[in-house]
């Protein structure tokens, strides 16, 4: 078995620290079809919102929609936030990593697309916000989103350390490009919203934390993985 050594823990937020893809989908489903009576399916948010990383806005646009940003994303945070309190659920086995993180000096911090409302509301539902260091988010990187390296390479800058000292943890193809074109050593995590085809480029998939062959010493985490 092979091992690495890191120095900090970078994470996407939707779908692999909690599972919130299918409850976004749900609310900007919900918000069109009452603003627009636009059916946004979950085949067309998979499509243009996963895998092709697109606003929402911006595919309601592609569609021949004229939709006012401001309501439409005030309208989906409200309900997202109603059902989150309900439904919303932390992939398994990451409480664990994160409490052993926090003990041995370890920093974690969220690299996402999401906005900054969203992270901060999910991770308070969860009860987690006091285990990042700090959270990257679509308003800091507006104009290079992932699958471009920039949002990663920004969180290693204020993290001060290299790319190599770093491990990142994601669930989709756009994700683990913008994590390996920033050179981090990448995770994917398995779930209901993606294939094994689409992780294929990740150095290791996991379906849960739990899963993972870790110890942590002091300011670091030891990852075993066999290639």
């Amino acid at each position: 078995m092979n091992k690495k050594v890191f120095k900090a823990v970078l994470f996407d937020a939707d779908g692999t620290i909690y599972d919130s893809t299918m409850l976004h989908q749900k609310a900007y489903e919900k918000v069109c079809r009452e603003l627009y009576d636009f059916d946004f399916s979950k085949k067309l948010y998979f499509d243009e919102c996963i895998v092709a990383y697109k606003r929402p806005h911006q595919v309601l646009k592609e569609h021949g929609v004229a939709c006012n940003e401001e309501e439409l994303y005030g309208e989906k945070r409200e309900y997202y936030d109603t059902i989150a309190r309900k439904e919303l659920n932390a992939t398994p086995g990451l409480e664990a990593l994160l409490k052993a993180a926090k003990a041995h000096g370890v920093p974690c911090v969220i690299v996402s697309g999401a906005s900054h409302h969203t992270l901060e509301n999910s991770l308070s539902i969860l009860g987690l916000k006091d285990f990042f260091q700090f959270r990257i988010g679509y308003e800091d990187t507006v104009e290079f989103q992932k699958p471009h390296p920039h949002p990663y390479e920004k969180a290693l800058a204020q993290l001060g350390i290299a790319a190599k000292d770093g491990v990142a943890f994601e669930d989709t193809r756009t994700g683990i490009t913008s994590a390996k074109n920033a050179k981090l050593f990448c995770v994917a995590i398995k779930n209901l919203t993606n294939t094994v085809e689409q992780l294929k480029e990740a150095n290791l998939i996991v379906s849960s934390y739990d899963e993972l062959k870790y110890t942590f010493e002091k300011q670091a985490m030891v990852l075993g993985y066999s290639e």
